[in-house]
């Protein structure tokens, strides 16, 4: 079964169809991680980084209770990373110039024989060097 680990990014595009041209792309992405065709994996950290990202695009808190329920519902594996998987984050965002929180999105990819599926284009443009990553545009 492919495998995928899935920043924030992706997430905050399918609740809050952000990106009209991508909404549909990420929403096959969930339906497919539900039919048990394909394992969506990301770290613990997700669950922080797309409350605020939803925090901060959606002015209605019942509207932004009912977006986050969804994300909650989504058939997302949930992991903590190593301390040295924590340790090449941190290391690599230097590196890269990135930020250690979409670093470390890569690194659990990478820890996990996954690919990465971003729709953050500027993480993208740095990383892509370091293989096993997807731009969703």
């Amino acid at each position: 079964m492919k495998r995928y680990v899935v920043d924030a990014s992706v997430i905050l595009v399918g609740l809050l169809e952000s990106r009209k041209s991508l909404v549909e792309s990420v929403r096959d992405i969930f339906s497919s991680a539900t039919a048990g065709e394909i394992e969506l994996i990301s770290s613990k950290f997700l669950i922080m980084e797309v409350a605020n990202g939803i925090r901060f695009n959606e002015r209605d808190v019942a509207k932004a209770q009912k977006f986050f329920k969804g994300f909650l519902d989504l058939h997302i594996r949930l992991i903590s990373l190593s301390k040295t998987s924590q340790k090449e984050s941190l290391f690599l965002s230097y590196k890269l110039g990135t930020t250690v929180y979409d670093t470390s999105y890569h690194v659990l990819a990478k820890a996990q024989s996954a690919t990465f599926l971003t729709c953050d284009e500027e993480y993208y443009k740095k990383a892509k060097g370091l293989g096993d990553i997807e731009l969703l545009n």
